[in-house]
């Protein structure tokens, strides 16, 4: 028998993208009825038709989102490093985001070490913007399970496991890794149990999931990934351990 809030949960999720479908769709639509010199104005009016669908429906749909144990910012982010660092560095990051994966595997050992010298507070900001290049909403489900680890077992254990998600990274197109291996993951990183288990199969953040996904959002971000010092951007080309080390270091006072 399938369990209820797996149930629900699922169900959310499918509304949700239901819901951007549609959206598109009209969007699509409304395109293909404008010429001339009025175009540009058009589709911004739909891209504002699109965010307003979404936003409602998910606000709808996840009123009251449990948080997780272990986040900071209204529970928006992970923290590495301490709060009175001198500089902040935030990371807007996708579990599915292949440049993502690209990136912490050049930048993230030096965004930690950075953080263990006290020289940053580095604010990771998963999110799950990917669902659609999966087949199993695996962005949503990677990140339910993110916040299952941090809430078990704290920020070390989701370091570990935040890790293990990019290095077993799946290709964007196809399924994601299966909830068997996401269970695994969190045990290697040192979250246990049968609750931890039941977080991951029964999506118990799904609602947390939609919720900061959407603050990511409001904020501004469009994509990933997004690295912020100091609240400004880090363009792409700089997203290399030099180039962080660097932003780092022009932006301390």
């Amino acid at each position: 028998m399938s369990d209820p809030r797996r149930t629900s949960a699922r169900r959310r999720i499918a509304e949700r993208r239901a819901a951007e479908a549609a959206a598109r769709a009209a969007a699509l639509r409304r395109r293909r009825t404008v010429v001339g010199g009025v175009v540009a104005a058009v589709l911004v009016l739909v891209a504002v038709v699109v965010v307003v669908v979404v936003q409602t429906q998910r606000t709808q749909t996840s009123p009251a989102a449990a948080v997780p144990a272990g986040t900071t910012d209204g529970g928006t982010a992970v923290a590495l490093g301490p709060d009175d660092a001198p500089v902040t560095v935030d990371v807007y990051e996708d579990p599915l985001c292949p440049y993502c994966a690209r990136i912490e595997a050049a930048a993230g050992d030096t965004l930690e070490q950075l953080a263990a010298d006290g020289a940053v507070q580095v604010r990771y900001r998963t999110i799950a913007f990917l669902d659609r290049a999966s087949t199993d909403d695996y962005s949503t489900r990677a990140l339910n399970a993110a916040g299952v680890v941090v809430d078990a077992a704290g920020v070390e254990a989701w370091l570990r496991f935040h890790d293990a998600l990019f290095a077993e990274q799946p290709a964007e197109g196809g399924p994601g890794l299966d909830d068997d291996r996401l269970v695994e993951l969190a045990a290697q990183a040192g979250a246990t149990g049968a609750e931890v288990e039941r977080g991951i199969r029964d999506l118990r953040f799904a609602d947390w999931t939609e919720q900061v996904t959407d603050a990511a959002s409001r904020a501004g971000v469009t994509g990933t990934p997004t690295v912020l010092v100091d609240g400004e951007p880090l363009p792409a080309e700089e997203l290399t351990a030099e180039g962080v080390r660097a932003a780092v270091e022009g932006a301390a006072p």
